[in-house]
C-alpha cells in the first residue's frame, strides 16, 4: 500500500515516519481490514467509524443504538453487545464491497 506523502516525514537519519494523520490514517485503512472481533475495542470502533466517514449519531443509527452509547464505547465505559458487534462486523463489510474512498 502507498501512504501519500504528506503523511510522512523523515527524521535526522533518515528514518520515514508517520505524521498524527499519517497514523490516523492507517487506523481507518486497518480497521476496515480487520474483522470486527466478538468484543471490540475503543480505538477499533472510533477508527471504524471514521474510515466510514460517519458521526457516533450515524453510527449508532445504522447499528441501533444511541449516539450516547456509542460515544460510551470508544472512550472505554461500555462494550457493544454481540449483535451490535455483528452489525458492526455487517458496516465494516457492506463498505469493503463497495469501497470508501478517504477524504484527504
Amino acid at each position: 500500500m502507498l501512504v501519500p506523502a504528506r503523511y510522512c516525514r523523515t527524521d535526522n537519519a533518515g528514518e520515514v515516519l508517520f505524521t498524527p494523520e499519517g497514523q490516523r490514517f492507517l487506523d481507518r485503512v486497518q480497521a476496515l481490514a480487520t474483522r470486527v472481533p466478538p468484543e471490540p475495542t475503543p480505538g477499533l470502533i472510533r477508527a471504524l467509524r471514521e474510515a466510514l466517514g460517519l458521526t457516533q449519531a450515524q453510527l449508532g443509527e445504522s447499528v441501533g443504538v444511541d449516539k450516547i452509547t456509542v460515544s460510551r464505547w470508544e472512550r472505554g465505559a461500555t462494550k457493544p453487545g454481540k449483535d451490535s458487534a455483528t452489525a458492526l462486523e455487517k458496516l465494516r463489510k457492506q463498505a469493503g464491497r463497495r469501497g470508501v474512498v478517504f477524504a484527504a
